[in-house]
Formats: structure tokens, sequence, C-alpha cells
């Protein structure tokens, strides 16, 4: 058997190689039609050799058996609408992913067909005067569903519509139409009963900071207790703000009203308002009608003064900013107070916060962190890193309190300072590996407290 195929190898090389038919057939004694037959298998062989071909196994090792291939295919058959996970859930546990069994449809040519039959005529298309008609009924019954709508049309204009249809024509129509929204209107009765607070934004930075104007307005009289133009406005900047309008304005105002921010949202301005005793009051989220009388403001500031100051500049429009105060609070009729400026309303206030407390009120804006113990050689963990407090406090607990000028740390036995970390707000937005290997505090030996002072509302 190998000298017979060795005979026929050597005799399709020959010819191959371009030796004459008839000396290969006298040479190696294969007739002309096997001779040809050999030369037509070899290069079927040659060219099914040459092709790319998978490295993969030619079955899957892990391909399901017989029996689960079978039970899929029945369920399938039997349920053509159902989805892979649909087929899983009626199998048992050890049932095939949802991808193999849409694999399995696919290599068995078992389609999914669609739940809903397909249509045996065409759409209606209503007529432009089919539809202005239907409209027309709808604006005359707007207190109507959907599917009452449906049947009052097809019974007294003789006209048949799905409920489906009713609704997206009455969506169209309520799209176009205006709405009256009846607001509702609110004043206090006495000036800094209320103070409105926001940010408005007005360019942002390469850095991907932002420039805002922070302001703070009375309600009753629609002046301006504090404005400031600031990049990226934090909780700290929020109370200094605040900090200096009362003491511009002699007051404590009973109620704060604000947004969501993160500017006006934390625990350092939380503490000074709870310290204060100011209500602390924030609006509702993705509704900015609640503090509609400041936003409305903005818009006039947008108009008065920084569409008129163009281009921007930061220190220029700083120098400028308490002229447009003074005359927007001294010279500037509101709607609102018919036509009067807003000092009329300012001048009515017959209290004043009494001075103790205004030179005090960097003391209220406090808020407690908690307790820490001091390791054998005086350090303590603050935001990942070693902070120093002193070998004799070792093995001792300390309180740290956030203060408007940094981290306060003191005992716990007597409430006395040991010292502060005056930029530990700096740190806080830092990342760790930007911080640097230890915190040092700023020495102080003083006592103090709390203070807490009742305001009535």
């Amino acid at each position: 058997m190998e000298d017979k195929q060795q005979r026929r190898f050597k005799a399709v090389l020959a010819l191959l190689k371009g030796e004459p038919v008839s000396m290969v057939i006298v040479q190696f004694g294969i007739c002309r039609s096997d001779l040809y037959k050999f030369r037509r298998r070899a290069l079927t062989a040659m060219w099914e050799a040459l092709c790319d071909s998978s490295r993969g196994p030619n079955v899957s090792q892990n391909r399901i058996c017989k029996e689960k291939e079978e039970q899929i295919k029945s369920l399938c058959e039997r349920h053509p609408t159902l989805s892979s996970y649909q087929i899983r859930e009626r199998m048992s546990l050890d049932s095939p992913s949802p991808r193999t069994i849409q694999r399995l449809r696919q290599r068995l040519g078992l389609p999914r067909l669609p739940k809903r039959a397909p249509p045996q005529s065409p759409a209606k298309q209503f007529s432009s005067e089919e539809k202005r008609r239907v409209q027309q009924f709808m604006q005359s019954r707007t207190h109507l569903g959907a599917l009452r709508l449906s049947w009052d049309v097809t019974n007294i204009l003789k006209i048949s519509i799905s409920a489906s249809t009713t609704l997206r024509w009455r969506r169209e129509i309520n799209r176009f139409a205006a709405v009256k929204v009846n607001w509702q209107f609110y004043e206090r009765k006495h000036p800094h009963s209320l103070w409105h607070g926001d940010v408005l934004k007005l360019w942002y930075l390469p850095n991907g900071k932002y420039v805002g104007q922070m302001t703070f307005m009375d309600d009753y009289s629609r002046g301006y207790v504090a404005c400031e133009l600031v990049i990226n406005p934090t909780t700290l900047f929020t109370v200094r703000c605040l900090i200096e309008a009362m003491r511009q304005r002699h007051v404590i105002p009973k109620a704060i009203l604000v947004d969501n921010g993160s500017e006006f949202k934390g625990f350092l301005l939380k503490g000074f308002c709870e310290n204060l005793g100011i209500r602390l009051i924030h609006i509702r989220p993705y509704h900015p009608q609640t503090n509609g009388k400041l936003e409305r403001a903005f818009r006039d500031d947008r108009r008065d003064f920084y569409s008129l100051r163009k281009p921007w500049f930061l220190e220029s429009l700083k120098r400028e900013l308490p002229d447009y105060v003074y005359y927007r609070n001294y010279q500037r009729g509101h709607w609102a107070l018919n036509g009067s400026p807003a000092i009329t309303r300012l001048r009515e206030q017959n209290w004043m916060a009494l001075p103790s407390v205004l030179n005090r009120l960097e003391d209220y804006a406090r808020y407690e962190l908690g307790e820490k113990s001091v390791n054998v050689l005086g350090y303590t963990q603050l935001l990942g890193k070693p902070l120093y407090i002193g070998e004799r406090y070792r093995g001792k607990k300390v309180k740290c309190f956030g203060t408007v000028n940094g981290l306060e740390i003191q005992k716990v036995e007597n409430g006395s300072v040991i010292g502060t970390l005056p930029n530990y707000y700096v740190y806080r937005q830092l990342r760790n590996s930007e911080r640097p290997k230890k915190f040092v505090l700023r020495r102080f030996g003083e006592v103090r407290h709390s203070p807490r002072i009742a305001v009535a509302l």
C-alpha cells in the first residue's frame, strides 16, 4: 500500500514539475485519467491546507449535553415569543446562560416571534378636518380622561379614535397652551426677619472654578445686606460673609433661606446658626421659585450692572460693586415697595443686637468633630496624617472643633485650648498625597466655651 501511494505521489510531483504526460504514464504505469484525478486531488488538498483555520478546538469543551439541548429546543418551540431570559427562568437552576440559549436558537434556526400579531390593515390616517374637530372637542372637555374622551368622540362625532391617540393629542395641545400658575406670595412684616441667600454664577475659569456673586437680601425691604464677588465660595466664606453683614447692620436675623448648594451646607454654618438661634431653611431641591425674590434680583443685577461693564475683570468689578449696591439700596425704586428704595424699610429697624454678641460672632461659628486619643509619642491621626499634640498629653483624649479659624484642639477636662490648625479646611480639599507629612498646631492657652444665645422667632 505504501509503494502504491509513493508511486502516485512521485507521478503527481513529476506532472507538476512539467514533465510530459506520456513520459509520466510510461514511467509510473498510471493511466491518463487516474493521473489527472490524482493531480486534482493534490491541488485541492494544497488549497485547503493554505486556508486560515481556527486555532481553537472544533468542539467546545463546555458544550451543553444533548438532553439539555433538547429541553431548550422544546421550550423554544412551545413558547416562541419568550426571550432567552424567560426561557432560562422556566428551566432548572443549572440551566445555561441566556446568551447560550440565544446561540442555540440561532444554530437550530428557532426564531423569536413578537407577542403582538402583525397588523392586518394599514394604520388609520385622520384628515386635517377630523383632527381639527377632535381637538376642538377635547379643548371643551378638559376635565375628562383619555378613555372617556375617546368614547365621547366616537359616540358624538362618529370618529373612531383610541385612548392613546387622545392622550397624545392632549399633550400636544397642553404643550402650546399657556398654563396659569397661582404662585403663593409671602412677605415678612419686619426687617431682618428673613434673609435670602444665593450665589449668582457669572463665568467659569480655565481651571474649572467659577466666579460668583454671593448675596444675602432682606425679605421685607428687598435690600442687599451682603454682596461679595468670590471664586468658588465655600461654607467658611458664607459664615464670614454673614458675620460681616451682621456687624454692619448691628442685627442678627431670625431666619436665613438658602438653596442646597455646597456653600450653604456643612456643619460650620449649621452650628453657627444654631448657636445664634437663627433658623436655617433650605429650599426644596429643583424649586428655585421658593427663593424667587433673590432670583429676580439677580436678573436685575445682570442687566443693570454686569451687562454694562463688559469685558469682565474681577478686580474692577470688585471695586465698582459697592457703588452699585449703594444705588440699589438707597436710590433704585422697587415695584413691591411702590417705587420706594429699600432703605425706607431698612430704617424701620427698631432693635439692635448686643455689642458683646457682635464682637464675638466668630466664637459662635463652631461645631464639634469628636474626641481623639493621643498616643505615647504625643500624636493623633487627622485626615490620614499624624497630628502632633504634645508629649505631655500622651494617653489622654482631646476634643476637636471646627471653627472659622480652622481646627481647634481642646482639653477634655476643662476646655482649655491647646492649639489650632489654621489651614484645616484647605487640607480637607487636597488629596492625601498633597497634604504635608504631619500637621503642627499653633499653640494657645486661653479657655473657650461654645457660647449660645436665644433669639425669639
